[in-house]
């Protein structure tokens, strides 16, 4: 439970009990309430040495009373402990600076109006540090002190009685700079929070980044506009021969042993635009760099590098190959599996003496599709290891798609309806390649597409150069958990398919820098349909 004296003070921005108990003060509050403290020491010290020099009415009265003010002064500031109990020693403070003046000043007699103006101290100090009432209530007692001070001095008949009015406007004014002060104190502590927030996150993320550093497999390094390293990780240092190089240690080389050859290979880039280039380090490696240009850094331009072993992405790649091989040649022996077991199943019906000639055609039928399927799968094996890369060419598929379109639209000529934003606008790619492509899809289509006009739908988008080239239909959609299996090898809904039509596609498609994916139109909607999307970008 908080006490009365906590619920006061806060050094938020809000009032305690709006917001609950805040957070302890920061050193630098802290600091500077010492300092407070030693200046009432200060002015304690003066106080006293003015009783000793002059001779007010109540000398030996005010010699006392400011010799106890300086011995309390003396043990708040030996007694203060940090941010432990701050309310109370900020409500000590402000307490005994106001009892210990107005018993100087009632001392003093007439006087001590000059040293009115120590009620500054305890008014700043709870603008500084308390809330908004107890700034209001420091400021009002301050007011009073003084109009009981004058009061006091003005039963002598002598004195004018402008003087109260006088007490209570320097009353109303010490507690406008209580406010004001009471203002300032909570800007600066919403500032310090902010700070203090600030300062965590970018703690949490330098803490991130330079985990990140560490851990990455990849060397990382920042150079400045002369190339010089400003920071790198371990990857880095080993990969470059950095030798005892370590992150943060705040070092700036202005030659670094090893990297050499990536220096002259980044001017001989130009180092504008972001680039990527191999070279060899001194330990004979192979070595591949990404450089992205860093314009806006403060302090200057830099650049940001990322090294790569050529040894490590060769086993990657290899270890990648030798795992689809495996997926291959697991998925190949389990689709030949499957027409074997029928054909010796066949073939040893067929050997039944009791059959009839209908049932024995109808085993050698069923051996001839079984055949015919394994034809088939290892037709599209051997095709798809002799579809290498060939030299692209920049064509207009709109010919090949009006070709096609003849092709399969057979009896229903509006079956298949052709659409294109540029009917001149050019792909990059093989023609065979990209007839071997389309001609999947279209099987794919015709085979599950309505017998509708316009069941069918070839569209180009882009102009000057085809950005999308769509096969869409108005069959069932591929169901969504499927979707993801659509290009795997051997994955098929038709029983009559091998798996390996779209497989094929999507592997001569990246040949040529191209994507294909499954997409569903109109999704949502009764006329949703899917589609066929090839997708290349300009530049391939």
């Amino acid at each position: 439970m908080p006490t009365w004296a906590d619920s006061l003070f806060d050094t938020g921005a809000l009032g305690r009990r709006v917001l609950g108990p805040s957070p302890p003060p920061s050193r630098e509050r802290q600091r500077a309430f010492r300092m407070l403290c030693w200046a009432r020491l200060a002015i304690a010290g003066m106080l006293l040495g003015w009783f000793a020099l002059s001779a007010p009415p109540g000398r030996t009265t005010g010699l006392v009373l400011g010799a106890a003010y300086l011995g309390v002064v003396g043990l708040q500031l030996a007694t203060l402990h940090g941010s432990r109990g701050f309310a109370w020693q900020v409500l000590g403070t402000v307490a005994t600076d106001l009892a210990g003046f107005s018993a100087l000043q009632f001392a003093a007699g007439s006087a001590a109006h000059d040293f009115v103006l120590c009620y500054a101290l305890p008014v700043l100090t709870a603008g500084l540090y308390g809330t908004l009432r107890f700034v209001i209530a420091s400021g009002a007692a301050v007011t009073l002190l003084l109009l009981a001070q004058t009061a006091w001095v003005l039963r002598a008949p002598h004195h004018a009685q402008g003087n109260l009015l006088a007490a209570g406007v320097v009353g109303g004014a010490y507690l406008a700079i209580g406010l004001l002060a009471w203002q300032l104190a909570q800007r600066l502590a919403r500032q310090e929070e902010s700070a203090r927030a600030s300062e965590e996150r970018a703690g949490r993320q330098l803490a991130i980044n330079r985990h990140v550093l560490l851990e990455h497999p990849d060397g990382v390094l920042v150079l400045d506009a002369a190339l010089n390293v400003e920071s790198a990780n371990p990857a880095a240092g080993r990969l470059l021969g950095l030798r005892d190089w370590e992150i943060d240690d705040g070092r700036r080389q202005a030659h670094y042993p090893g990297a050499s050859e990536l220096a002259a290979a980044l001017r001989a880039a130009g180092g504008t635009q972001p680039t990527a280039f191999t070279f060899d380090s001194p330990d004979g490696l192979r070595l591949r760099a990404r450089v992205q240009p860093l314009r806006q850094l403060p302090g200057g331009p830099g650049y940001l590098v990322f090294v790569q072993d050529l040894r490590a992405i060769d086993q990657q790649l290899q270890r990648d190959k030798l795992a689809a091989l495996g997926r291959l040649v697991a998925a190949v022996a389990h689709e030949i599996r499957n027409p074997l077991g029928a054909i010796g199943q066949a073939n040893q019906l067929g050997a039944e003496p009791d059959l009839s000639e209908a049932q024995r055609a109808r085993m050698h039928e069923l051996i001839a599709q079984n055949v015919d399927r394994l034809n088939r799968i290892v037709e599209d094996v051997l095709d798809l290891g002799r579809a290498g890369t060939r030299g692209a060419v920049e064509l207009q598929p709109q010919r090949l798609l009006r070709e096609l379109q003849a092709e399969f639209a057979g009896e229903q000529p509006r079956r298949i309806e052709l659409h294109a934003e540029d009917p001149d606008a050019t792909l990059n790619f093989d023609p065979q390649h990209l007839r071997r492509v389309l001609v999947n899809l279209l099987n794919n289509a015709r085979r599950y597409a309505s017998t509708r006009d316009g069941a069918i739908r070839l569209q180009l988008r882009g102009s000057p150069h085809v950005r999308e080239l769509a096969v869409a239909n108005d069959g069932p959609l591929v169901e969504p958990g499927l979707r993801a299996q659509l290009f795997e090898p051997f994955f098929t809904t038709d029983s009559r398919g091998t798996g390996l039509g779209l497989y094929i596609c999507q592997e001569l498609c990246a040949r040529y820098g191209a994507t294909i994916e499954y997409r569903v139109r109109l999704a949502g909607t009764p006329q949703a349909f899917g589609a066929f999307v090839i997708r290349q970008q300009p530049g391939h």
